[in-house]
Order: structure tokens, then sequence, then C-alpha cells
């Protein structure tokens, strides 16, 4: 059973330029400062009394009253209208008799916050981030299931992704000029070709990359799951969209040495082999999360996400949140995400000029990116949690989306639906 322990806390960490928190009129009580005096009881009336009178005469231009609040050892100070309460705290912390001092600050839930949405158009066709049950694909009929989303602009609020955290897009490479992409991408590798080249001559690894980690908040094309994090294209499939484990291998190997925190594969094969399973040991060893998709068959997972040791492997939701028909399934399937008809950057190498293009795609592979954001996220906003660490928190601040029909862990959703929300948000682990 998961269970999460949620922490009340008065301390919270802002980000301007995508959340703003919600202010009253004033983030502390007005006209009120509490102070803990040296050494006085406040059980002691007359020693209480003898305070208030000497503050009185000292501080009689800027207070009005003084009072003892004997439930917490502290003093209530009400000051004149023509108080600065910041230079008057600042000022009775360097009173010898004072031990401390601080204005009566206002503390909010964590659920009254005002939400700023990014401003890419394509954000309103992206129901896998923020599903208002409305119509997604303008070119169809399809609405959908208010809710059955990663929870992402609640999530934003702790954490958007940092340039350090780099997500490795191991895959058929990026349209490097994309204009959504052109601004996130540091070199990698072709292991097709075996050159520098990792430009995408196929299509599949631009979306994939998009999903993840394209440019947000820039006002055009489409958002990212997280907004700053970087991508390392590593070209392992040709332009049919095959390759051999041997490239995936060194591809793996090859994002792992050169600092990506996250190893997004979206790809797979029916059988196992030694050297992806090495090479994801060797990954997962070095500090890198690897985030798999499951496959689209709707047979067993397949590798190397079934690498349950190294791997989070992903399975498909749809916009209703229920299992995609093609999902593959099995005891390895750890979480789902959306994955049918999700929204991304579209690249076809028979119209390279076309570098503003976006569209709907299917498949679990377009799942998997969902959590690679998030794990860059999490990372970013956490970067002293280990691979394992990660892996376990996606898996337990999921949403367990099919709980009436398959309660608990299952192999069909695994731990459930991502929730990017609960991902970040501050918690404590229990047994």
């Amino acid at each position: 059973m998961k269970k999460l322990i949620i922490l009340i806390s008065i301390c919270f960490i802002f980000f301007s330029e995508t959340i703003e928190p919600k202010q009253t009129s004033q983030d502390f009580v007005k006209n009120e400062i509490l102070i803990k005096p040296v050494n006085i009881k406040l059980v002691n009336k007359k020693k209480s009394a003898i305070i208030t009178r000497a503050f009185i005469k000292k501080y009689s231009l800027f207070i009005e009253s003084i009072s003892p609040y004997m439930e917490t050892d502290t003093f209530i100070i009400k000051t004149r209208n023509n108080c600065n309460n910041e230079e008057m705290v600042a000022n009775l912390k360097n009173d010898i008799n004072i031990k401390n001092a601080s204005l009566n600050y206002i503390a909010s839930i964590g659920e009254d916050v005002i939400q700023k949405k990014p401003d890419d158009p394509g954000f309103q066709f992206q129901y896998g981030l923020n599903n208002t049950g409305t119509l997604f694909d303008p070119d169809n009929t399809d609405t959908a299931k208010s809710g059955s989303d990663i929870k992402a602009l609640s999530g934003w609020f702790w954490a958007i992704g940092d340039p350090e955290v780099i997500i490795a897009i191991v895959d058929t490479g990026v349209a490097l000029d994309h204009e959504d992409l052109k601004e996130k991408i540091i070199a990698g590798y072709n292991f097709v070709s075996d050159t520098n080249n990792t430009y995408d001559d196929h299509g599949h690894g631009t979306m994939v990359a998009s999903i993840a980690a394209a440019q947000s908040n820039n006002g055009i094309g489409m958002t990212g799951v997280a907004w700053n994090s970087l991508i390392m294209p590593v070209k392992v499939m040709d332009s049919d969209g095959n390759g051999s484990y041997l490239q995936i291998a060194a591809g793996i190997r090859y994002a792992a040495d050169n600092g990506a925190k996250i190893i997004n594969l979206s790809l797979g094969g029916i059988n196992p082999s030694f050297i992806l399973e090495d090479a994801c040991k060797y990954a997962y060893d070095k500090g890198a999360v690897i985030v798999v998709a499951s496959g689209n068959i709707s047979s067993a997972v397949y590798y190397p996400a079934a690498y349950d040791d190294y791997c989070i492997a992903v399975g498909a939701s749809d916009y209703n949140d229920e299992i995609a028909g093609f999902s593959n399934f099995g005891q390895s399937i750890d979480v789902v995400a959306p994955g049918v008809k999700v929204y991304g950057a579209v690249y076809l190498p028979t119209e390279p000029e076309k570098l503003s293009a976006y569209g709907w795609d299917s498949g679990t592979s377009f799942s998997a990116p969902f959590v690679s954001g998030a794990a860059a996220v999490l990372i970013s906003y956490k970067p002293f949690l280990s691979p394992i660490m990660v892996m376990k928190l996606i898996k337990i601040t999921a949403d367990d989306v099919n709980i009436d029909t398959y309660p608990g862990i299952d192999e069909y959703m695994g731990y459930g639906r991502l929730n990017l929300s609960r991902l970040l948000s501050p918690f404590e682990l229990t047994e």
C-alpha cells in the first residue's frame, strides 16, 4: 500500500517566472510583532507586568500595548500605525533584554496557489499536462476526462527543471533546428553512422524530445515537462526506426559517460540480452535514471524496460485515465503516462524545411518522455537523490487510477499514472 505523510510547512520555494503565490493584503499580521524576552517566564504574571510597563515606556512612540501569549512563551506587541514594523523588529533584536523578535507572518495551505499556465499556444492541446475535459484535437471530436493528466501545473509550482540536468534521447536523433528544440540541444553522437551528426532522419526522436523538454513558456509551439533541462541526442536507430542492441548499448553508455542524468529509451525488443542489461547497469551505477517504453503490442514488456533493477518501465494511459489497448503489460510495468494522441513536435525528413510543425501520435514511446521529464524536474529540485530513490518516488507517488478494477500495484498500470505534483511536493516515505 502506498503511504504518504504530507508535511505542512510555512517555507515555500517560488519560481516567479512561472508560478505566482497567492498573496493576502499583507504577508504578516498588521501592527503585530512577537518577542521572546531573555530569562523571563510568562507564567510569572508579576514579571510580565514589569516587562509590559518597561517596554511601553522605552518604545512609547511606536508601541500601543504589549501582552503575554502564555501558550508560546511570547509577548505580542501592538504597534502604532506610524511604526515601520520591519525596522522595529531589527531594533528589538539588538535589545539586550530580547532573545528574539519577529513579525507575525501569515502562512497559507498549498492548494491556495494561483497557477500560471505557460504561454505556448500548443499547451491547450496537451491534455497529458493539463486535462480540462474539453476538446483537445480540433480535427476530431475527441474530448477527455477532466483530471486525466500528470498534474503538471501544480507540479511546476515546485520546480520546472534545470539546464544542468541533461536528458539523453537515445533514439533516431533530433531535428536540431526545430523552432521549439534548437535552444535546448547539446552535443551527442550517432552510433548508426559513427559520426557526430545526430540529426533525425525519421521523426520519432524529435517528438520524444519535445514531450520531455521542449523550450517552454516562449510563446511558440508547445510545453515540455522539464522546461529548462537540456537535450542530448544520441542516435542509435536508423531512418527506418531500427537499431541493433550493440548500437543501443553503446548509446546508453555514451549518455552516462557524458553527463546525462536521465536516459530516455523509447525503443525495445522482445529478446533479453546481456549487452543491453550490462549497459543499463553501467549507466545506473554512474547515477543515471533510465526510463524505458514498455512496448506497443499488448504483450509482455519489452527489453530493456523489463530490467527491473536498473530501469523504470512505462506503459501508456489515455485521455480518460484508462490503460491504452496497445500498451505492453506484466509484472515489470512500473507506471503509466499519457500515450494516446499525445501532442508534440513533428519533423518529416521528406519535408526538411518544415521546422515549426506539431501534431499528435500514440504509443508508449510518447509516454516514456513524460516520465523522463518528470525525473529531470525532480532531480533539479532535489539533486541529492540517487537513481533508486528517484525511481521509487516516481512509483509511489503515482495515482492508482484503475483502483476500482485492479486495486494496488497491478500488471497493467503498475503503481498508477504519473503525478508530477505529488512527486515534487514535500512528503516523507514510510514502510
